[in-house]
Formats: structure tokens, C-alpha cells, sequence
């Protein structure tokens, strides 16, 4: 009768720990990240006897957690492929929304409006009024690079920003990952998996896989090691840290305490370095050399002229600066407007210089002398569009393939109330069963001892 009792006992045990688990599930149905527990249990050791073996009950063997790690490494994957999609789609649709195209107030707009006043001067060379025309269409446009310039250099300068920001969340998530190895390999050797803590951790990777390209390796011990780009960022239960280096307009990610460069591709971090070194760079670059072809190419057809006055005056440059951020109408036409050329000999009536500029709005000035200045800029603009368009199409597809996994993911690890309650009702009533055979086991002692 105590093997009776004592596999009673185990029986109450292990339907109480089933509550407990069950209980621990509908409680946590809705934490995010938070995999499904379920208490595995084998038969006791079998007790033999003169006749044969005979059964001992129950044992609790472990509290499983219902999780796929190979799912969550594709996940990993797919979040780097995401989160880079989404920044770049973010900063170039910023960036195209700078250049407000097409509308009055863009670039393309101002450059057709610069060429026409200085059309209109070829009409009416003799008049002031033209000139005065030319002087402020020439300082809408140079406005219109100024700001151009502008905002791309602090879109340049926030992606620096960002990137400090991204940092700093990288070093809090790996030094938690790495403070939660310590625990889970102090537990794991004690024979208790830290069910909870594997869902933390799971978590931390998932959103540093957001940030960066990692690569993650499960040790048998139960850490981890995660690395970026081939730098070790988590291992045997240390952080490594790692900072921003900005120098010469160039962006890199360095480990702390070597200054070893990391190799960032991946994530919105790597989206971040890619765009403020090449992206946004290339396209700065092409408005300087958009804008050094205007002011070469009217400056030398200008500085042939002659503008009002007795005697005329020549040589005057109508441009100063030499790209996007510098580029203005000289201090002296400014001023002065009847410095505006529109005479090829000084002579009245002649219009050749005025006509000569305004025929550059036609002429092959870039890319070799292949294409016009509108052209040039039309290519640009229709370039980023492509860009924006492609990161969209990335972004909408991987993110359907995150939302594949997480489903995949949730098909094992996700709660179930309906299965709960009835895990619920199968241990309640396990238990109830235990509870009768201790007492019917009691019954048969008090009937003895009353013998």
C-alpha cells in the first residue's frame, strides 16, 4: 500500500505542476515573444517483483518550451532584409520629397524659367525691365540648389544621428543577451531550462535582427554567440560594444576598445551607412555637377557679353560659386542688373549672348555632352523614383515573409485558450483522481489498524 500512496502522490504532483504550466500559458497568452510550455511526464521506474514488473506511477521529467530555432533563424534573416527595405524606402521618399517634383517650385521649373527670362531678354535686349527679370529667375533657381543641397546634407548628417541612436540599442540588446546567457547556462547545468529567459533572449535577438545582420550560433552549454559582419558580439556571456566612427564624410561601425571596423550590410543600421555613404552622397554629388555646368556654361558665354552702360561692360561672370551649396548670382549683377549681358559686340540691338544662354537649356552640357541640363536632371529624379520603387517592392515582400514565419512560429510556440482549458479540465480532473486513491489507499490503512 505505500507504492499505492506514493504513486498517488505523484500523481497529485504532477497534475498540480500541469495546472501550474497551464496557468502559466493563459496568463502569458498575449506577452509578446512568449513560447507555449507543456509538462512532459514518463512512467516511474518500474518496481520488480516475484512475479514481474510492476508500475510506479508518474515523474515529472521536464517543462518543455515549444519553440523551432531554425524558424527563428530565417526569421532573423528576413528582419535584416525588412528593416533595411523599410530605411531605405523611409530616407529615399524623404529625400525625393525635397526636390518637389513635379510641381512650380522645383528645380526642373525654375531651370526652364531661367533659360525663358534670358529668351525674353533676347527680345527686348535694350530693356532694364528684362534684366531685372533675369537677375531674380537666376536667384530662384540658385535658391532652389540651395535647398536642394541643404536638405540633402542634413538628411546626411541624421543618418549620423540614427546611427549613434541604433548604437546605443545595439549595446543595451547584446549586453542583455549576454547577461541572460550567464543565467541560462547557470540553470541549464542545474538540469532546468529557463523556459522564460530562452523567450527573452528570443526576443533581444529578434529585435537586434532588425538593427543588424546577425549571425547567430546556439552552443550546447545553451548560450549563444552572435556575430555582425565576422565580429563577435556576444560570447560565452560577454558583450562586446561596439561605436559610430564619423570621419571624411564617412560613416563605419567600430568595435569599442579596438576600433576594428565592423562590416555592416544588413538592417536598418546597415541601410543607415550604405545611405549616408553612397546613397545621398551620389545624389549630392549629381546636383554639384548639375549646378558646376550651369555656372561653367553661363559664366563663359556671359563673360563674352556686354550689358548696358557707356562704354558696355564685359568679362563680368553672371555666377559665383562652384556647386549646389555655392552656387549665386554674382554680388555685382545682383546689384547691379544692367551688368547682364544680352550684346555679343556691344552694339545696340544685338541680342547674340542673351540668345547663346538661352539656347543652353538645349545644349549637351553633362555626362560628356550627352545630355542637356534638364535631361540630366530628369535622370536623376527619375533614378530615385526606381530606388523608392524597389525598396518598396522589398519591403512589402519580405515583410509578407516575416508575417509566413511569425505564423509558422505561432502554429507551435503561440497559446491556445480553447487547448488550455481543456489541459485545465484533464489535470483538474487527474488530480481529483489522485485525491481518491490516496484517500480510498487511507480508507484500506484505517481498516487494518481498526482489524
Amino acid at each position: 500500500m505505500n507504492s499505492i500512496l506514493e504513486m498517488g502522490k505523484r500523481s497529485l504532483s504532477a497534475n498540480q505542476f500541469g495546472i501550474n504550466v497551464t496557468s502559466h500559458n493563459i496568463t502569458n497568452a498575449a506577452s509578446p515573444g512568449y513560447s507555449r510550455q507543456r509538462l512532459m511526464v514518463v512512467p516511474s521506474a518500474p518496481e520488480k517483483l516475484t512475479f514481474g514488473y510492476v508500475g510506479t506511477g508518474v515523474t515529472i521529467q521536464s517543462v518543455q518550451r515549444m519553440r523551432e530555432n531554425y524558424i527563428g533563424q530565417q526569421t532573423y534573416a528576413v528582419n535584416q532584409n525588412n528593416g533595411r527595405a523599410m530605411q531605405r524606402q523611409s530616407v529615399l521618399s524623404l529625400a525625393e520629397s525635397y526636390l518637389q517634383e513635379p510641381s512650380d517650385t522645383g528645380l526642373s521649373a525654375m531651370m526652364q524659367e531661367f533659360f525663358a527670362s534670358f529668351q525674353s531678354l533676347s527680345l527686348h535686349p535694350e530693356e532694364s525691365a528684362n534684366r531685372n527679370a533675369v537677375v531674380q529667375r537666376a536667384q530662384l533657381m540658385t535658391g532652389a540648389f540651395h535647398r536642394i543641397a541643404e536638405s540633402f546634407d542634413s538628411l546626411r548628417n541624421d543618418m549620423v544621428n540614427q546611427a549613434e541612436t541604433m548604437t546605443g540599442k545595439i549595446n543595451m540588446l547584446v549586453s542583455s543577451i549576454a547577461g541572460l546567457d550567464r543565467t541560462i547556462v547557470a540553470s541549464s547545468a542545474s538540469g532546468t531550462p529557463p523556459n522564460d529567459l530562452l523567450d527573452r533572449r528570443d526576443e533581444s535577438l529578434n529585435e537586434l535582427s532588425k538593427l543588424v545582420d546577425i549571425n547567430v550560433s546556439y552552443n550546447t552549454n545553451g548560450s549563444v554567440s552572435v556575430a555582425v559582419g565576422g565580429s563577435m558580439l556576444v560570447t560565452g556571456g560577454t558583450a562586446t560594444e561596439i561605436d559610430t566612427s564619423y570621419a571624411g564624410g564617412v560613416l563605419q561601425m567600430v568595435m569599442k576598445g579596438t576600433g576594428n571596423t565592423i562590416k555592416v550590410s544588413g538592417g536598418t543600421l546597415g541601410a543607415v551607412i550604405s545611405q549616408q555613404n553612397v546613397t545621398l552622397t551620389s545624389y549630392a554629388a549629381k546636383f554639384d555637377q548639375l549646378a558646376a555646368a550651369l555656372i561653367d556654361s553661363v559664366n563663359t558665354a556671359h563673360a563674352a557679353g556686354y550689358g548696358l552702360g557707356t562704354p558696355p561692360a564685359t568679362g563680368t561672370p553672371f555666377f559665383t560659386g562652384s556647386d549646389a551649396s555655392t552656387i549665386d548670382v554674382a554680388p555685382a549683377v545682383v546689384a547691379t542688373p544692367s551688368l547682364v549681358a544680352a550684346s555679343g559686340t556691344g552694339a545696340p540691338g544685338d541680342n547674340s549672348v542673351a540668345l547663346a544662354i538661352a539656347n543652353l537649356q538645349s545644349a549637351n552640357l553633362l555626362n560628356g555632352g550627352t545630355v542637356t541640363a534638364a535631361q540630366f536632371y530628369a535622370g536623376v529624379v527619375s533614378t530615385l523614383g526606381s530606388e523608392i520603387e524597389a525598396a518598396v517592392t522589398e519591403a512589402d515582400a519580405t515583410a509578407l515573409v516575416a508575417e509566413q514565419l511569425t505564423t509558422q512560429q505561432n502554429a507551435v510556440s503561440g497559446v491556445s485558450l480553447d487547448e488550455e482549458m481543456t489541459n485545465l479540465i484533464k489535470y483538474q480532473h487527474g488530480f481529483d483522481a489522485a485525491a481518491r486513491v490516496v484517500t480510498a489507499v487511507n480508507e484500506m490503512f484505517q481498516t487494518i489498524l481498526s482489524m
